[in-house]
């Protein structure tokens, strides 16, 4: 059977679909716009709401496959002569079966999942492996032989529940359910393809400035062009003079001053990792869609961009935007953004704008998949469109995965089922926005573009003691110096520089002027001058009061706000100038204990429900031998995103240091929000394998604290251990036991950028990799790392445990 087998037309006697189309319900008129083009029997097209029975199942698939020749032979007695022919091709194709005595029972209803058991035969039966039907209350009703195909069918998009929490298994489909689905399918990439561009994307290490980056670029251009698509390079080159290239495809329009769509992605990854998820996944797609709508008609300009440095400051995506000419820049409409698809770990996908307010281009991509939902996210190239005042929308994974900017980042590691589905459903977008049927969208993207301006949310991390590369990087505006000046003492002298921007602030509607301030080069404060934008000091008191309630603190000049979640101390006071509000760093730092559960023999008791998920968690991924050395379980928080946890041996009254037990302690508001709901627990799912491998290879067995100073102290490291030997073979030439600054001249020696400056971090992050990740097929100094743990039977069993434990095994 033939991958495209619904893109046939079918040459069998019909009758004229027109008379049929009052019938078809509003949801399902691009499916019986698709029925009519493939010009389906009118067996099907008079009743769409009526249910598919067997017999008319396999007519379906017979009819999308052309009528094909059969043989002579008839295994079903049962069967009309209406449905012979299409019940013995179903038969012979491996996509329906018998239920014994040569019969077919051809009118029994067909349920869901038998017929998305028929659609993943037909898909050849791929390998699929994920969590995504625990969210459904019947999951349990699923039968075992159609399971793997309902979770394909949920992952590509083909076939959700009938609500967010119900499957309904055995429920019938309907005509023009299954004309839907029809038509999802055949906007399904070829699997094939799809694979090897991602194995050959992903191939690379692709920094900027690198040969991979280059090869990745030039591989770019040929695909393209072997599609038809008209192909440039943007050449881009940083302040430090490392260069690398945009890749722009464009499909002309049929019309002149016609709309203009860019779909893009990213290409370069961080010099770690090579980079599968971040991004060739989303590069992959990229040109699986470019392949989809290759030869469709349009009355759109599409843009196909691949960009260089998103990864230092979407840098490739803002020279890009920088370039273009206003009369192009009035014509765009849109960019969709394709970033980290399908990841070890990571669940689904998801819709992300810059400030999480839905937009057309999202409310276009939900009409395709409804379960789609929108966040607030900056970190990617739809940013550099949004804050040029076109509208942006970025197709995400839900969570970063396991294995994000690791080396372990390969191709093998990419669940091609949820890759596909993205392209199912942009591609579906994007044919839509290209028809003639489809009025501009000029209008509407000028409405919600103009004076855009980004939105700095409570709930957005302010990184104080960034640089002003890497601040910029993250919110993907370039600021003005407005001012510069320095402060000397005895024997110092400090540098400040002030930069401003317009933000949106405390979810005030117009922007204010904010001026970052950055001394010595790295963020010390922020201030923010309401008034130069029209709001009085009532306002904005107002507006903070209405975020964080009522001050903390007061007195006759200013009045102060303490967010210890978010890690921000917000002052409101009266200057010459006017009123100010000034944002600077708060944190209580780690010694901010919220709760204390000891634990005995791997078990400790916990009454709070949203406490007791995350030991209950840890103890799902580590097995019960795994956890009897830790005696203590604590939840603290420094803040978000900060300090995600910590680890440490035991320390008695008596001021020693036991390292046969040991505290593991996790951030709450990195493992909750302000309202309780979970966060990314892919995260921290890294994160607590990251914490063990502190406890596995830091205890009585690898340390002799009666010779060593502490557990970092190679003097104690015991001959023949574990670490003695890792860290003899990849750190003691390196070592100057107060951190290393390898990882700028040496990317490649780490698995992550984490673990790079001590060698303590570094063991830890290589445990948690090993376990995530596949057993590496290069040899960079990483990978070596990655393969003395595979070297060591008692590890490879603890790994297959975990694994075992994840669902990944």
């Amino acid at each position: 059977m033939k991958r495209r087998l619904f893109s046939v037309i079918l040459c069998a006697a019909m009758l004229s679909t027109s008379a049929y189309a009052a019938n078809w319900p509003d949801w399902a008129q691009n499916a019986k716009a698709w029925a009519e083009q493939n010009s389906l029997s009118s067996a099907f097209l008079e009743e769409p709401e009526q249910a598919m029975t067997r017999g008319q199942t396999a007519q379906l698939f017979y009819e999308a496959a052309g009528r094909p020749d059969i043989s002579p032979h008839a295994p079903f007695t049962d069967v009309s002569p209406a449905y012979a022919d299409a019940a013995a091709w179903a038969s012979e194709q491996g996509l329906v079966n018998g239920v014994g005595d040569g019969r077919f029972l051809p009118d029994v209803y067909v349920t869901r999942q038998e017929f998305a058991a028929i659609l993943y035969r037909s898909a050849g039966s791929p390998v699929v492996q994920g969590k995504e039907l625990d969210a459904y209350q019947d999951e349990t009703e699923v039968a075992g032989w159609a399971y793997d195909a309902m979770l394909w069918c949920n992952k590509t998009g083909l076939l959700r529940g009938k609500s967010d929490a119900v499957l309904a298994p055995a429920d019938t489909i309907s005509v023009a359910e299954a004309a839907a689905i029809f038509q999802r399918f055949e906007l399904l990439p070829d699997r094939g393809q799809l694979e090897a561009d991602l194995q050959t994307i992903a191939s690379y290490h692709r920094p900027l400035g690198s040969e991979g980056e280059r090869a990745t670029a030039d591989y770019l251009k040929n695909r393209f062009e072997e599609m038809g698509y008209r192909v440039s390079l943007q050449a881009y080159t940083d302040d430090a003079g490392q260069s690398g290239s945009n890749v722009i495809a464009v499909k002309n329009a049929d019309r002149d001053n016609a709309d203009i769509l860019v779909i893009s992605a990213h290409h370069d990854s961080v010099p770690t990792a090579y980079g599968a998820n971040d991004n060739a996944s989303g590069v992959t797609a990229l040109l699986a869609i470019a392949e989809q709508v290759k030869d469709a008609p349009t009355d759109t300009e599409i843009r196909f961009v691949s960009f260089t440095d998103e990864e230092n400051g979407k840098n490739g995506s803002r020279y890009y935007v920088s370039t273009l000419q206003e009369e192009e820049r009035s014509r765009i409409v849109g960019n969709i953004q394709l970033d980290m698809l399908g990841g070890l770990g990571a669940e689904g996908m998801q819709l992300f704008t810059t400030d999480g307010e839905p937009n057309w281009l999202t409310s276009q991509l939900q009409k395709q998949d409804a379960s789609l939902v929108v966040a607030a996210e900056t970190a990617s190239d739809h940013t550099s469109f949004q804050l040029a005042g076109i509208p942006g929308v970025l197709l995400m994974q839900q969570g970063r995965g396991y294995l994000y900017h690791t080396a372990a980042d390969v191709a093998s590691q990419i669940d091609l089922a949820t890759l596909a589905g993205s392209v199912q459903i942009t591609a579906a977008t994007v044919q839509e926005i290209m028809g003639d049927h489809t009025d501009s969208f000029q209008s509407t993207a000028h409405q919600q573009g103009a004076g855009y301006t980004y939105r700095q949310t409570r709930q957005n991390v302010i990184y104080f003691g960034s640089s002003q590369k890497d601040t910029e990087a993250y919110i993907g505006a370039k600021g003005t110096l407005v001012d510069s000046y320095s402060i000397s003492g005895n024997g110092w002298t400090d540098q400040y520089e002030t930069y401003r921007y317009a933000m949106r602030w405390f979810d005030g509607e117009k922007p204010m002027d904010t001026d970052y301030v950055y001394r010595n080069g790295f963020l010390e404060r922020i201030q923010i001058y309401p008034e130069s934008s029209g709001y009085t000091r009532d306002q904005v008191r107002s507006l903070i009061c209405e975020m964080y309630g009522q001050p903390e603190s007061s007195d006759l000049q200013s009045e102060n706000w303490k967010d210890g979640i978010y890690s921000k101390y917000i002052t409101l006071s009266d200057t010459d100038e006017g009123c100010c509000v000034t944002v600077s760093n708060y944190s209580e730092g780690i010694t901010n204990i919220l709760a204390s559960f000891p634990v005995s023999d791997g078990v400790t008791q916990i009454e709070n429900a949203q406490h007791a998920q995350v030991w209950d968690f840890l103890c799902t991924i580590l097995p019960p031998a795994a956890r009897t050395k830790i005696s203590e379980f604590n939840l603290f928080t420094d803040g978000y995103s900060n300090v995600l946890a910590y680890t440490s041996p035991i320390h008695p009254e008596d001021g020693t240091t036991d390292n046969t037990r040991f505290s593991i302690n996790i951030d709450y508001y990195d493992v909750y929000d302000e309202n309780g709901i979970p966060r990314d627990w892919s995260k921290l799912t890294y994160t607590i394998l990251h914490e063990y491998g502190h406890v596995l290879l830091e205890d009585e067995t690898q340390i002799d604290l009666s010779i060593g100073k502490d557990t970092h102290d190679p003097a104690g490291f015991i001959p023949g251990s574990f670490r003695a030997e890792f860290y003899d073979t990849f750190w003691r030439e390196i070592d100057t036991g107060t951190g290393v600054n390898d990882y700028e001249q040496h990317p490649d020696h780490y698995v992550s950028r984490y673990g790079a400056n001590y060698f303590h971090e570094d063991i830890a992050d290589t445990f948690a990799v090993f376990v995530l990740g596949a057993k590496p097929e290069n040899n960079t100094v990483a990978e070596q790392k990655l393969l003395f743990f595979w070297d060591h039977a008692e590890m490879v069993t603890l790994r297959q445990e975990i694994r075992h434990n994840l669902g990944l095994e």
